[in-house]
């Protein structure tokens, strides 16, 4: 209306170069909104399919307890629910290292931390190559297209050996270049704004991924596009789609973020949880405390983010149901981890692993054929069961050396696995707070990480130091009732044992020393077999 305002006004007063002025401004204008302009694609009724197809829908920092059925006071996942009662919920599904990078290594490969060598979100270039073939590489051998689409929280599906056949992918989330190329705070915020489009994507890929803007609705009409090429295909597929919707600093779009935030509300994380915003905050921030943070606001812009992803989950379903493609894809949502919101003392994921915390558990749902319905599996199980449970769901052989193992008989016969979960701390960015006071450090992250490779710009662990952090992480072994964690201290190492039914942040290890010493031989037995083996600091 305004561009008309103005042709009009300048017709009336004849005044010909500001009438070319307007005309050739609203062309420039018109012309980029319509080449950054994507429409939502059109719906296809897919070709009858010979294989199964699989699409992953995952949202990193997605808490298991916001999805339906857990007793929590909002409704935030009405979508999810309905997979949740056509197919299957894992209900204590535990993630070996919450972080990014080795969760979905250990997700992805069926395999142990320690044995896929991903123990951070810092690998080496040589570690970036994966020692055994991933559930990727087996789809590809049986012909399926798998493709790979996130924001910036995705990068590693495209930096680790997962070998996507296509990936739309930031190009690496943790690369000195790249956030040097994205400029200070301010500037990534505002230009952010104007790259969330094709034109974006295509010729400011920074700032489209990595600028810390939620992509929700940009990649899941991607994830729809991609299904509806895929259905006039024959050709089996395996889609994953992996937001930051649901990730600190929990900034979801309009209308999410008024969902659960009063009108009268007067603090500074109106809209966003502030002071969060930016890598170097985050850093900053780790050793805080709660009385730092506005934990109640915090929480009601998490849940936002919750309802949004679900929202997009809605439509994806959506889509796939009315292209006929449902009877023959399994769907599957999930999460690399959850968030602690100072349960365990701290905010975040991965730095403790006190009692039944939060940021361990995933949401792991999975409906469609050879699925049965509406069952809730209260047994213990891990993300390093998923591959094999897939692989057997498909008829497809499951590799010798993965440590995961099919749930299928088990969900088909509702019987325990009898399984136990082995997690690990991920690397500290601080002080923070919940740890041991004698809990052994290394160097801080500005010190402890590198840059080998000056060519491609990746920030690694210093070589020199990943001894340190290795023998640092606390370690735990855990199954549906205890919790057995291991502490190394510079006094020698400390264990602590949780009853995870009866008082799961409450440390018991005096009173059942029957089950300490069971535990303790099988953690110091999986502690042992770590690879590396540095040497007791003093």
């Amino acid at each position: 209306m305004t561009w008309i305002t103005a042709l009009c006004f300048s017709a009336q007063e004849h005044d010909l170069p500001f009438l070319f002025y307007t005309l050739a401004t609203a062309i420039f204008y018109l012309s980029i909104y319509y080449a950054a302009y994507e429409k939502e694609p059109p719906l296809i009724r897919s070709i009858k399919q010979k294989k199964t197809n699989i699409v992953m829908i995952g949202a990193d920092t997605l808490r298991s307890d916001r999805i339906g059925g857990n007793g929590y006071p909002r409704d935030l996942t009405p979508n999810i629910d309905k997979l949740r009662i056509q197919g299957v919920r894992l209900k204590t599904c535990i993630t070996p290292l919450a972080r990014t990078a080795p969760s979905i290594a250990s997700l992805f490969t069926g395999l142990w931390p320690q044995n896929h060598r991903i123990r951070d979100n810092y690998p080496s270039e040589p570690d970036c190559q994966l020692p055994h073939a991933s559930l990727i590489d087996i789809l590809n051998q049986h012909g399926y297209l798998t493709a790979a689409i996130s924001d910036w929280c995705g990068g590693d599906f495209a930096k680790l050996s997962f070998n996507f056949s296509e990936t739309s992918v930031a190009e690496d989330q943790w690369n000195i270049k790249l956030l040097l190329r994205q400029g200070p705070s301010l500037i990534r915020n505002v230009l952010s704004l104007f790259a969330k489009n094709a034109l974006g994507k295509r010729f400011l890929p920074e700032f489209y991924y990595l600028a810390g803007a939620t992509l929700t609705s940009q990649l899941g009409r991607e994830c729809r596009k991609y299904l509806a090429r895929c259905a006039q295909s024959s050709q089996p597929f395996f889609i994953n789609l992996f937001t930051s919707t649901t990730h600190v600093p929990f900034n979801s779009e309009y209308p999410y973020y008024n969902l659960f935030t009063s009108r009268d509300y007067k603090g500074e994380s109106r809209f966003i949880m502030t002071r969060l915003a930016s890598p170097e905050e985050v850093i900053n921030k780790q050793e805080k405390s709660s009385e730092f943070f506005d934990v109640p606001q915090i929480i009601n812009l998490y849940d936002s983010c919750v309802k949004q992803f679900d929202d997009e989950v809605g439509k994806i379903m959506d889509y796939i149901d009315k292209s006929g493609l449902s009877d023959n894809t399994i769907i599957i949502i999930y999460s690399d981890h959850g968030a602690d919101f100072f349960e365990t003392g701290c905010w975040g994921q991965g730095n403790t692993l006190i009692g039944n915390d939060p940021s361990g558990k995933i949401p792991l749902i999975l409906k469609g054929p050879g699925i049965p319905q509406g069952i809730e599996f209260e047994p213990i199980t891990r993300s390093i069961d998923v591959m094999p449970t897939l692989l057997e769901l498909l008829n497809i052989p499951r590799p010798e050396n993965i440590d995961g193992t099919s749930l299928v008989p088990h969900i088909e016969h509702q019987t325990s696995p009898e399984l136990f979960a082995y997690q690990e701390t991920g690397i500290w960015l601080g002080k923070i707070p919940g740890l041991h006071p004698r809990q052994i450090y290394y160097p801080n992250i500005v010190e402890l990480l590198d840059i080998p490779n000056k060519n491609s710009g990746t920030l690694v662990v210093n070589e020199k130091f990943y001894p340190d952090v290795i023998y640092a992480k606390n370690r735990s072994i855990q199954n549906q009732k205890w919790k057995l964690i291991y502490i190394p201290t510079y006094d020698g190492p400390i264990y602590q044992l949780y009853d995870l039914e009866t008082d799961p942040y409450k440390d018991v290890i005096n009173q059942f020393p029957d089950i300490f010493d069971k535990l303790k031989v099988l953690l110091d037995t999986h502690i042992a077999n770590d690879p590396v083996k540095p040497a007791p600091q003093q």
